[in-house]
């Protein structure tokens, strides 16, 4: 009992202490410290203690001070009180981490796996994602875990839209990654004058999120910024480069 009355927020002599005055129905500081074999001083501050805290209660026998115990129900009181307690503040305590969670995070990471992990880590969207690619660039980088990525997309109904430089090879280049019978809606594709528009990083937009990668084998590089406004204003950069390349074919 003595562990469980701790784990309620006593001392080990607290417990100890209020154990003894309730087996002996409450009694001077002597006949208690003896009880709990405790020293008297030590007794003492430890009477007052559990007195202040409301687990005891103090009075005159034969105008010796004495202590008794309050009933158990105080410890579920006490417990309901800290729990109140805790539900006060809990509104304030979610204001403040909402307060950081909208502070913009980056994380960066190096060589092969820092580059998979941005892409990885775009599977989260729960919306549509938004990239500037080199997509010969990228098929030749990564084969294997690029044919992976594309399934796992397409499994999650993530539909994305890609910006990317028209070479003779990128015509067709996503052929063999795109599972058979694969949903069209899900994939729409731009491609822009190489000569002028030759990306050489990849950029991913999706949910509050942006990551940059770089494919240049020097310089393998994954970053992932985490800010909702830098995110929108990605967004609507890409979504007027969108229109651009659209009016540019429509002419």
């Amino acid at each position: 009992m003595i562990t469980e009355l701790m784990q309620l927020g006593l001392t080990d002599e607290e417990a100890r202490v209020y154990l003894a005055c309730v087996e002996i129905g409450g009694g001077p500081v002597s006949i208690v410290a003896k009880r709990a074999k405790v020293h008297r001083v030590s007794c003492y501050h430890t009477l007052e203690n559990l007195e202040k805290k409301g687990f005891l209660s103090q009075f005159n026998k034969n105008g010796v001070r004495a202590f008794a115990p309050e009933p158990p129900e105080t410890f579920l009181k006490k417990a309901e009180e800290q729990v109140n307690l805790a539900k006060g503040l809990l509104p304030q305590l979610h204001l403040m981490v909402s307060s950081l969670a909208f502070k913009p995070k980056m994380r960066s990471y190096e060589g092969r796996e820092g580059v998979e992990r941005v892409f990885q880590e775009s599977l989260s969207a729960s919306g549509e994602i938004l990239g500037y690619t080199n997509l010969k660039s990228v098929v030749e980088f990564f084969p294997d875990f690029f044919k992976k990525y594309t399934r796992d997309r397409f499994e999650k109904k993530i539909k994305v839209r890609y910006l990317s430089p028209t070479t003779v090879p990128s015509v067709h280049v996503l052929d063999p990654f795109l599972p058979k019978g694969y949903d069209q809606n899900l994939i729409e594709i731009f491609l822009v004058n190489k000569d002028q528009f030759l990306f050489e990083n990849e950029i991913l937009i999706f949910n509050n999120t942006v990551g940059i990668v770089s494919l240049n084998p020097d310089e393998l590089l994954g970053v992932i910024i985490e800010s909702s406004t830098f995110a929108h204003t990605m967004k609507a950069v890409f979504d007027l480069a969108w229109l651009g390349a659209t009016a540019f074919v429509a002419k």
